[in-house]
C-alpha cells in the first residue's frame, strides 16, 4: 500500500475558506477515488493560514481490473449481410474493443451486441494526476482572487504544489504551477523544504515552524493560555479562529492603559476580542488591563509584537472612550430624530420610518395580548427607542454593539425593562440562539423582524437560492420562534398588513406564504419532532404559527391510534368531493332524513370545537372531531351526494364544504392519507 501527499502553498487565506476546506476536501477526494475505482484508507485533511492539502493512507498501487459490460446495437443493426456494419464498427472503435470481445445476448426476444471487455487497472499515479486537479478546482470559495493576467482564479495566489506518492513525484499542472516535492518553511524562517516521502511531512514541517494539524495548534493555544498564570476568559471560538490564521501560534501578553477600564465591558470585549483577536483577562470579576494575543512564528519577535498590539488597542480604546463620553452627554431619546437622516434600506424609507412601523405593529400586538396600560406604555417607549443607538457615535465606529449600547445608554434614565428590550429585540438569531427573557423585548423583536420580511417582499427583494442579503430567512425563523416560545396566538398576516399599508405597496402574499411555510416546516420538524407528513398537513395554518404547531402536536399524538387511518379516510372523502365547490351555503329544509344525523352532530361538534380552539385546546377539539367518523361513513353509505337534482346536489356539497372547513382548522388532513 502507498501513501500520497498533496499540499498547496498560497498567500494567507480567509478563516472561513479554511473551515470550508477542512469540512469538504476529504469528502470530495474520497468521492473522486471511489469513482475512479482506486481503493484507499483514511484521507487526512490539513490546513493552516497559507497551505492546505491531504494525506491519503493505504492507497492501492493501481486500480482493480474490471470486466466492462456494455450493450451495443441490436443484431439486425450491427450486421449487414453477415458482416459488421458501420454502427458496430463505431461501437467497437468508441470502446477501444475488438470483434472477439463482443457477444450476442437475447434481451426480451431481441438479440443485442454486448461488449465483454477485460480492462486492466491503471497505475495509481496515472489516476491521481487526472483526478486531483479536478478536485482542487472544484472547491468553492466565498471570494476568490485573480492574479497573473487574470487567467488564474482561486482563494489566494498559488506559490507551489506538492504531489508525492511514496518517494515519487506525481506531476500535474495546476494554476500555472507544476507539482513537485518542494515546499516552504514558516514565512519568517524563509527556507525551502524538500520532502522525501509523505511519512516525514508532518515532522519535517514542524521542524520548520509549521504545525499542519489544526487540533495540535488549538492545543498549543490552550496550553499557552494556561501557562500565563492569568485569569483568561475562556473562548473556544477565538481559539478556533487563531488556529485558522496561524501556522505556529505563540502567546504575547500585553497591557492597555488603566483609564480605559471604566468603559462598559461589552466595549472592552469588542475592541480586544472582536477587533484584535485577543483574549480578555479578569481580576476581581472585572476585565483587567492585561490581555493575551498570539503571534504567528518564533517567540523572539514577541517584544515588537506586544508593542504593536498595545499601540493599536490603546488607540482603539481611546476612540471608544471619546465616543462613549460624547454619546452619554445627552439622553438616548435625543438620537431618535437623527434616524430621519439614515436610510434603512433602499425603497423602504429611513430608520425613523422603520421605527414608526415597529411602534405601530408592536402596539397592536401588545393590545391583542391584553397588555395593561403600564406595560403598553413600556412597549411604545421601547419601540420608539429601538433603533436610537444606531445614530450614536459608538455604533458608527463599532456596529456590532448595536442593541447592546442601546441597553447601556437607556439604563441611565429609562425603565429597566425598556433598556433590556433594546438589546433583546435582536434575539433569537434565526432557528438557533437564545430567546428573549422579557415580553417587551420579544414584542419589539417580533415587530421588527416581521416588518423586515414583509417590507422586503413588498419591494420584491425575495431570497433566491443561497442569496439572502437581508437575512429574511433568519428573521422569519425569529418570528416563528418568538410566537411559539411565548405561545402567542398572533396572526402574522394581520400584522404584516400594517407594513403593507404603511409602505403603500402591495405584498405578494402567496409568495410570502410559501416562504413562511418553508421555514415553518423546518421549525416543526427540527424543534418539535413533528413527522414530515404532519408538518406538511398544517402548513396551511402558517399565518398563525402557534396554532400550526399545536395542531401538529395534537395530530401527532393521535396518529398512532388504531382508528386514525380510518378517520383520515372518512374525512378525505369529504374534502375531495367538496374541494371544487365554491360555496358553504346550504338549506336545512332540503335535507332528506338520512342526511340529518350527520348535520345535527356537526352543529353540536362545531360549537364545541370552535370553543376549544378559541382556548387553544387542540387535543380536546381533535377528539371531538374524531367522534364524527361513524356518522360520516353512514352519510356516504346512505346519501348520493352528486344527485341529478341540481338543488339537492348543491345543497349537499355546500354542507360538506362547511364540514370540510371545520376540519381545515387543523390543516389539510387529507395529506395524511397513506397512498
Amino acid at each position: 500500500m502507498s501513501e500520497y501527499l498533496v499540499e498547496l502553498l498560497l498567500e494567507e487565506m480567509p478563516p472561513a475558506d479554511i473551515d470550508m476546506i477542512l469540512n469538504t476536501l476529504s469528502k470530495k477526494m474520497d468521492l473522486a477515488l471511489n469513482q475512479a475505482n482506486l481503493k484507499h484508507g483514511k484521507i487526512e485533511t490539513f490546513a493552516t493560514s497559507r497551505r492546505f492539502g491531504f494525506l491519503i493512507h493505504e492507497l492501492s498501487p493501481k486500480q482493480d481490473d474490471v470486466i466492462l459490460k456494455k450493450r451495443g446495437p441490436a443484431e439486425k443493426i450491427a450486421y449487414k449481410d453477415g458482416q459488421p456494419s458501420k454502427a458496430l464498427e463505431g461501437f467497437l472503435r468508441s470502446n477501444n474493443a475488438s470483434p472477439d470481445e463482443i457477444e450476442l445476448v437475447d434481451v426480451k426476444g431481441t438479440k443485442y451486441v454486448f461488449l465483454n471487455k477485460h480492462v486492466e487497472g491503471k497505475e495509481a499515479s496515472e489516476v491521481l494526476k487526472k483526478i486531483v486537479p479536478g478536485v482542487l478546482a472544484s472547491l468553492q470559495f466565498k471570494r476568490a482572487m485573480r492574479w497573473g493576467n487574470g487567467e488564474f482564479k482561486y482563494v489566494r495566489p498559488l506559490h507551489s504544489v506538492v504531489s508525492l506518492l511514496n518517494e515519487k513525484i506525481v506531476e500535474f499542472d495546476f494554476l500555472g504551477k507544476t507539482a513537485s516535492n518542494q515546499t516552504e518553511s514558516h514565512r519568517y524562517l524563509s527556507k525551502k523544504v524538500k520532502i522525501s516521502n509523505p511519512d516525514e511531512y508532518k515532522n519535517l514541517l514542524e521542524e520548520n515552524a509549521v504545525i499542519i494539524d489544526i487540533n495540535k495548534r488549538k492545543k498549543m493555544i490552550e496550553d499557552a493560555l494556561d501557562q500565563t498564570n492569568l485569569n483568561v476568559v475562556k473562548d473556544e471560538t477565538l481559539v478556533h479562529e487563531i488556529s485558522l490564521i496561524t501556522e505556529f501560534p505563540q502567546p504575547v501578553v500585553g497591557e492597555f492603559k488603566e483609564k480605559y477600564v471604566g468603559l462598559p465591558e461589552p466595549v472592552l470585549k469588542t475592541v480586544l476580542r472582536h477587533h484584535q483577536r485577543t483574549f480578555v483577562t479578569k481580576e476581581d470579576e472585572k476585565i483587567s488591563t492585561k490581555f493575551v494575543a498570539f503571534q504567528d512564528g518564533p517567540a523572539q519577535r514577541s517584544a515588537n509584537v506586544r508593542k504593536g498590539y498595545e499601540r493599536v488597542i490603546n488607540a482603539r480604546l481611546e476612540d471608544a472612550l471619546f465616543y462613549y463620553e460624547e454619546d452619554t452627554a445627552v439622553p438616548l431619546e435625543k438620537f431618535v430624530s437623527k434616524l430621519e437622516g439614515i436610510t434603512f434600506q433602499r425603497g423602504l424609507g429611513t430608520l425613523k420610518d422603520k421605527t414608526d412601523r415597529i411602534t405601530t405593529i408592536a402596539t397592536d400586538i401588545a393590545k391583542k395580548l391584553g397588555f395593561g396600560e403600564r406595560d403598553l406604555k413600556l412597549v411604545k417607549r421601547a419601540a420608539f427607542l429601538s433603533k436610537a443607538d444606531i445614530a450614536t457615535s459608538m455604533i458608527y465606529e463599532f456596529p456590532e454593539l448595536q442593541g447592546i449600547m442601546g441597553r447601556i445608554y437607556a439604563s441611565f434614565n429609562e425603565d429597566e425593562r425598556v433598556a433590556l428590550a433594546l438589546e433583546e429585540q435582536y434575539m433569537p438569531d434565526g432557528l438557533e440562539g437564545n430567546i428573549q427573557t422579557d415580553t417587551i423585548g420579544a414584542i419589539i423583536g417580533l415587530a421588527d423582524k416581521l416588518d423586515t420580511v414583509v417590507a422586503n417582499f413588498a419591494i420584491n427583494e425575495i431570497p433566491s437560492g443561497s442569496k439572502d442579503p437581508y437575512g429574511l430567512r433568519k428573521n422569519t425563523f425569529g418570528v416563528l420562534r418568538i410566537l411559539n416560545d411565548f405561545e402567542w396566538d398572533i396572526d402574522v398576516k394581520e400584522e404584516g398588513k400594517i407594513t403593507e399599508s404603511s409602505l403603500k405597496s402591495e405584498v405578494p402574499w402567496e409568495a410570502l406564504g410559501e416562504f413562511f411555510q418553508g421555514r415553518l416546516e423546518v421549525l416543526l420538524k427540527d424543534r418539535y419532532s413533528i413527522s414530515f407528513d404532519v408538518a406538511k398537513a398544517v402548513l396551511e395554518l402558517w399565518t398563525t404559527p402557534l396554532r400550526a404547531r399545536l395542531s401538529a402536536q395534537s395530530i401527532e399524538k393521535y396518529k398512532s391510534s388504531e382508528d386514525f387511518e380510518d378517520f383520515i379516510t372518512a374525512y378525505t372523502r369529504i374534502h375531495n368531493i367538496s374541494s371544487k365547490h365554491d360555496s358553504t351555503e346550504y338549506h336545512v329544509e332540503l335535507f332528506e332524513e338520512n342526511e340529518k344525523p350527520l348535520f345535527q352532530a356537526y352543529l353540536e361538534v362545531k360549537q364545541e370545537v370552535e370553543e376549544d380552539l378559541k382556548h387553544l385546546s387542540y387535543d380536546e377539539a381533535f377528539e371531538k372531531l374524531k367522534s364524527l367518523k361513524p356518522l360520516i361513513d353512514e352519510y356516504f353509505n346512505n346519501v348520493f351526494v352528486m344527485a341529478t337534482r341540481e338543488d339537492l346536489r348543491r345543497n349537499r356539497l355546500g354542507f360538506l364544504k362547511s364540514l370540510d372547513e371545520l376540519f381545515l382548522k387543523f390543516g389539510n388532513l387529507s395529506l395524511l392519507l397513506k397512498k
